[in-house]
């Protein structure tokens, strides 16, 4: 039920907030593994830290009036069709009883979003090989 409060109150200041118009445009995107990039960190013994995932996309609808008066909304749809907002973060507990969470963020600037995804535990990487693909619905809402 929390999970609906928050885009509920967003419409809700938005929609409240609108001159007489308001043009929602959404896309969806389909994110392989092998569309991912990775930020890293070059530690002292020369080895490589995987920081977090990220893949960057073009979507025209976000541009400069859109961020500083619109809203994008970023959802990643899990496997039972579920649109989860962003920054979403899964809960699990490994084979060894070790409490990890991993989390999908978002970022925007105009012409582009980037989905991020990070693990707690510094795996980033090896949760990425078995993620597989990601869905991601992105709503951008701008005034006319």
């Amino acid at each position: 039920m929390k999970k609906f409060i928050l885009p509920l109150i967003a419409a809700f200041v938005l929609l409240t907030g609108c001159g007489e118009k308001a043009r929602v445009v959404t896309s969806y995107y389909k994110v392989s593994p092998s569309q991912w990039e990775y930020a890293t960190t070059l530690n002292a013994d020369q080895t490589y830290t995987v920081n977090y995932a990220y893949s960057t996309w073009e979507n025209i609808d976000i541009d400069e009036e859109v961020i500083r008066n619109g809203v994008v909304l970023v959802y990643y749809i899990d496997d039972d069709s579920r649109d989860n907002i962003l920054p979403y973060t899964q809960y699990y507990i490994d084979g060894n009883g070790v409490q990890y969470h991993e989390r999908m963020e978002y970022d925007i600037e105009p012409g582009k979003i980037t989905f991020k995804f990070k693990a707690s535990d510094y795996n980033t990487l090896e949760s990425m090989e078995n993620i597989g693909t990601l869905n991601f619905k992105v709503s951008v809402i701008r005034n006319y």
